[in-house]
């Protein structure tokens, strides 16, 4: 989907397109390439495999004249750095720790349920996934309650069962990552539900709910691109909207309430690409989807995506002359 949603509009404003999938999921683009060689001229989209090695060595090659990149903080600043050594354009769709802001008059019970389906489904491995759950604390208890037993309801593992919600983390390196995280939390979280590899083999991750987390934790700040969600308390929208935005990423968040009016005033302050309300993550071809800050820039999806592929050129002629 992701080289999709780069060769889409680049193919739509008339450009070719050298495309390096993540060397952990190559398999998908080869076969993209292929059906797409069957419809394009050869040279249209060409695919190249390797590491980040070999990413850098494409965005410093004169040829292109834009880069775009879907990836990590740290991929996308050196593809910031390299692209701007050669004055190239460059778009940059990041990381993400997306909050979820629960108001008090929300309907709990689907929004617990829809909570723990948009925080674990790929096991937590997408930017726009579902993090940080934070809950007016009138109904938080209640909330909370309902949250650890939607997780506890969620299962994990082949993706052979059908029964299984998600499966494993990408690799064993960020197998790794993730549960040296869980392994390493402060004394102070709860872990309410989770936590631990789920069975023996395999790459897979116990659905996850932390509490007692304070503002400036790595779970709370850190992405961590896995099946676990924090919990928080506020009192007053402006509280939720601080914490909400006191993260250094910006592409997505959710507001949960039946008031509408509330939805827009903290729709309006909450500093993400996208906010949705009373629900998360779905996405329509025709609206733009990309963040700010740690999020990065430009846009993927809708017109916006083309603009991204597009050189502006103006020409001007005298008809008297």
């Amino acid at each position: 989907m992701m080289a999709l949603w780069k060769l889409g509009p680049a193919l739509a404003a008339g450009n070719t397109v050298v495309l390096k999938p993540s060397d952990t999921t190559p398999e998908s683009t080869l076969e993209l390439a292929r059906l797409i060689g069957e419809i394009y001229p050869a040279g249209v989209v060409n695919v190249v495999l390797g590491t980040g090695k070999t990413g850098e060595a494409m965005v410093g090659h004169p040829a292109p004249a834009m880069v775009s990149i879907t990836g990590s903080v740290r991929a996308g600043q050196a593809v910031a750095t390299g692209a701007a050594a050669g004055l190239k354009r460059s778009h940059l769709e990041l990381g993400g720790k997306a909050p979820a802001v629960v108001f008090a008059d929300a309907d709990l019970p689907r929004t617990a349920r829809m909570l723990a389906d948009f925080g674990y489904f790929n096991a937590g491995q997408d930017c726009t996934a579902v993090t940080r759950v934070l809950v007016q604390d009138s109904i938080y208890d209640k909330f909370r309650d309902l949250l650890v037993a939607a997780a506890k309801d969620t299962a994990t593992g082949h993706e052979d069962d059908s029964k299984n919600f998600y499966g494993p983390l990408n690799n064993i390196n960020h197998f790794k990552t993730v549960m040296n995280k869980l392994n390493s939390l402060p004394e102070h979280v709860t872990v309410e539900t989770g936590g631990k590899q789920c069975g023996t083999r395999g790459f897979f991750v116990e659905p996850t709910v932390l509490s007692g987390v304070n503002q400036d934790d790595a779970v709370v700040q850190e992405e961590t691109f896995g099946p676990v969600l924090t919990l928080q308390k506020f009192t007053t929208e402006a509280e939720a909207v601080e914490l909400a935005n006191d993260v250094n990423y910006a592409l997505a968040s959710s507001v949960w309430t039946s008031n509408h009016g509330t939805a827009m005033r903290v729709s309006r302050d909450l500093d993400f690409g996208a906010v949705w309300i009373n629900t998360h993550v779905l996405l329509t071809a025709e609206m733009p989807h990309g963040g700010f800050k740690y999020s990065g820039y430009g846009k993927d999806l809708s017109l916006y995506s083309v603009e991204e592929y597009t050189r502006v050129k103006h020409v001007m002629s005298d008809l008297s002359a």
